[in-house]
């Protein structure tokens, strides 16, 4: 594991992955403001790269006051998970502990509620693959 990331396996590839996610942010009222394919862009720049793809949600409401009270923080807003295939099956899907992004910029404790997002919406994409399965 790299320093301030948590990743766990998701059974599906990652463009399935991917839409789960999305799905999910969305039916939580999240906005899913870009979904980057880096295998993609690699492929147009004549290079290979495994399938490579990062999901930038967030929800402005939640978000804004952070970045009134922490204006730093924008670096890191809005939050981001990556899914990614590795050789294995399914995808890895990674994003950033709250607790290392607050810790990095000192914030109360209150604030780890909106950076949890993408953990919440990883349980929920990944619990509901144990269930089909």
């Amino acid at each position: 594991m790299t320093s301030g990331l948590v990743s766990r396996r998701s059974a599906a590839d990652v463009e399935q992955t991917v839409a789960s996610i999305r799905r999910e942010a969305e039916s939580r009222g999240a906005t899913v403001f870009a979904v980057i394919d880096h295998a993609g862009a690699a492929r147009d720049a004549g290079l290979d790269m495994p399938a490579t793809q990062v999901l930038i949600l967030g929800s402005p409401k939640s978000g804004t006051p952070l970045m009134l009270a922490t204006p730093e923080l924008a670096i890191d807003l809005p939050l981001r998970i990556l899914v990614r295939a590795d050789g294995g099956p399914g995808s890895v899907v990674s994003w950033q502990e709250p607790e290392f992004v607050a810790t990095r910029f000192n914030l109360p404790g209150e604030q780890l509620t909106t950076l949890a997002a993408p953990s919440a919406l990883v349980d929920a994409v990944l619990g509901a693959q144990t269930r089909r399965e």
